[in-house]
């Protein structure tokens, strides 16, 4: 029985998608944090202009008024990064059965399908794990690194990513918490100019052991109903890995623990995690930034579109005609809609 994965290739489609729907993905709590969006165009665009609170002065009656000026927006376009995850179909074991005499062709067809949906599955976390990684390193440094060495740079102010040095850490003797998460309400509220007055602190383990065992923080819960451990979870954010811990009030600010462990592993399987271990973020509960997923590489047609989305499933035959492949691509890049609206403290020595 010789099937052309070709011919199939819309059912191929079909059944990964389906597939991919109830597959157990890699954590997203990074990507959670952010909007995704589609766009049909190759490139993105990031609009940013740092306003005042300014008000307003009253003029006499029958004046002109006040003339208002604005700074002009700066427009960046991004090249988001492009990747392309593929393996040979003519190397599965499951498609050399669809030669085999005597055998169910159902059977070994389905086997086949699964298999194929399988290994693009494979891919396509290697590529959302990725996407995650992206997130937080805008979320940490400002910067995303590339593999072409072309790194993405927002332009995060030296205030918004502090390192308050040796001694002053949470696990420090004498040092407060407390001063870290007023310190980062201060830049958010009037630097970012955040709307809201609640705060997500976002945690590695080790930034959250060292709070919790804090004498600041120990001493304080003694004589404040402040029992995380009692808290009930947020199911709808917890689903995406990151694990509520409670909340706690400080100044005119309300805060919300997150805690984060997951991690990825390198081509030499040593596992990182997405956090590092040093450093909290500090953003608002109410946010802007976006996951833009951008055009990839493809062939248009005359009379038609190109094909937006977050992954292009293709298939192609080697020039030699003696080998199938099949991949996915994808190009997509996080975008910090309130570059000001995020602040990063390291807290873990």
């Amino acid at each position: 029985m010789n099937i052309s994965v070709t011919d199939a290739l819309p059912l191929f489609t079909n059944e990964i998608v389906a597939k991919y729907s109830d597959h157990r993905r890699p954590k997203s709590f990074g990507r959670s944090l952010f909007t995704e969006i589609e766009t049909a165009t190759k490139l993105a665009s990031l609009i940013s202009q740092r306003g005042l609170n300014l008000i307003a002065d009253d003029v006499a009656r029958g004046s002109r008024g006040n003339l208002n000026v604005f700074d002009k927006s700066t427009q960046n376009i991004i090249l988001p990064p492009y990747f392309n995850e593929f393996f040979n179909i003519t190397e599965l074991d499951s498609y050399d059965a669809l030669t085999t005499e005597g055998v169910n062709a159902k059977i070994v067809w389905g086997r086949f399908m699964d298999d194929v949906a399988n290994k693009m599955l494979f891919c396509m976390d290697k590529i959302d794990r990725r996407y995650e990684l992206q997130c937080w390193q805008a979320l940490l440094t400002g910067i995303v690194t590339l593999n072409n060495g072309q790194n993405i740079e927002y332009g995060r102010q030296a205030g918004s990513l502090v390192n308050p040095g040796s001694s002053n850490y949470w696990a420090d003797s004498g040092i407060d918490p407390y001063t870290s998460l007023e310190r980062g309400s201060t830049w958010l509220n009037e630097t970012g100019k955040m709307a809201g007055n609640t705060i997500r602190v976002i945690l590695c383990e080790d930034s959250w052991s060292d709070y919790v065992n804090n004498a600041k923080v120990a001493s304080r819960n003694l004589w404040l109903n402040n029992n995380m451990d009692v808290i009930a979870d947020k199911a709808v954010m917890a689903s995406t890995g990151g694990v509520f811990k409670g909340r706690t009030t400080v100044g005119a600010f309300n805060y919300e623990f997150w805690v984060y462990p997951d991690f990825y592993e390198d081509e030499n399987g040593t596992k990182i995690k997405y956090l590092g271990t040093k450093k909290i973020i500090m953003i608002p509960e109410m946010c802007s930034n976006v996951l833009t997923y951008t055009a990839v590489p493809q062939r248009i047609k005359p009379g038609t579109m190109p094909t937006k989305g977050k992954f292009l499933v293709w298939n192609a035959i080697s020039e030699f005609n003696d080998a199938e492949f099949m991949g996915v691509k994808s190009a997509g890049i996080p975008i910090l809609g309130a570059v000001d609206q995020i602040y990063t403290e390291q807290v873990v020595a």
